[in-house]
């Protein structure tokens, strides 16, 4: 069986690259926007789940309704540096956003893998 895409909406290279690799040890296959365009990257086909970096939660609704758009099937995972942790915070803060669930950066293999419904080896 294929395994589940993923695309990875995130412009540090290093924690992109951090993502990608996790991913792959989920058995997941990471994948990344076309050039930082969304409506490039409509073209990817199939999109299981997006993690995708929101800098500032004021803007998050703007940013993840175009998403949505181009990957409407796909669960949507927001991160940022700028969300509070805590388990009633984050399903609070994914309630209003409308996603699946929120990341509080920085975030744990174990906290993705938990996001994306995955069971990974020591995780």
């Amino acid at each position: 069986m294929k395994p589940r895409r993923v695309l990875v909406v995130e412009p540090d290279g290093l924690l992109r690259a951090l993502v990608a690799e996790w991913l792959e040890q989920g058995g997941l296959h990471a994948v990344f926007p076309s050039a930082g365009s969304c409506e490039a990257s409509a073209q990817l086909g199939s999109i299981g789940a997006i993690v995708i970096d929101i800098p500032s939660p004021s803007h998050a609704e703007r940013v993840l309704q175009t998403w949505r758009r181009a990957f409407p099937n796909a669960d949507i995972i927001a991160a940022s540096a700028r969300f509070p942790s805590g388990a009633c915070v984050d399903d609070a803060m994914a309630g209003r956003l409308a996603v699946a669930k929120v990341l509080a950066k920085p975030f744990s293999r174990r906290e993705l893998f938990a996001a994306l419904g995955v069971q990974g080896r020591d995780s």
